[in-house]
């Protein structure tokens, strides 16, 4: 078993692609089975979130790691936050337990200031 854990954390690393707002949007728009995860509080994803997204709260760890046991391993789960910190720490929870992971820097801040559609 450790062996294998070792293998896995070694792994997390490269499951993690960190990609630019407009990267983001493109894989997303071209990954059909891709699941869009906002890891803001709820307060911030009902003042606006991306178009199809679903949310658990990061700061609510009990919440998001029961949320992050019914995730589907086989799609690429991609990740923001407000400003990419939260997103690149459940990222890396995320990889952790052997998920694919595509996390969008600079978060919500970034997607709003390149002027891309939110929804409220």
């Amino acid at each position: 078993i450790s062996t294998a854990h070792a293998q896995k954390q070694k792994k997390s690393r490269n499951n993690v692609k960190v990609v630019t707002v407009m990267d983001f949007k493109s894989l997303l728009q071209t990954d059909k089975d891709a699941y869009l995860l906002d890891v803001r509080t709820d307060a911030e994803f009902a003042a606006g979130h991306l178009d199809g997204a679903h949310q658990l709260d990061w700061l609510d760890s009990e919440l998001f790691n029961k949320g992050i046991e019914h995730l589907d391993k086989t799609k690429t789960i991609y990740v923001y936050c407000r400003s990419g910190h939260r997103s690149n720490l459940a990222a890396h929870k995320l990889a952790d337990k052997g998920f694919n992971v595509v996390d969008m820097q600079g978060g919500y801040i970034a997607w709003t200031a390149g002027g891309l559609e939110v929804k409220k």
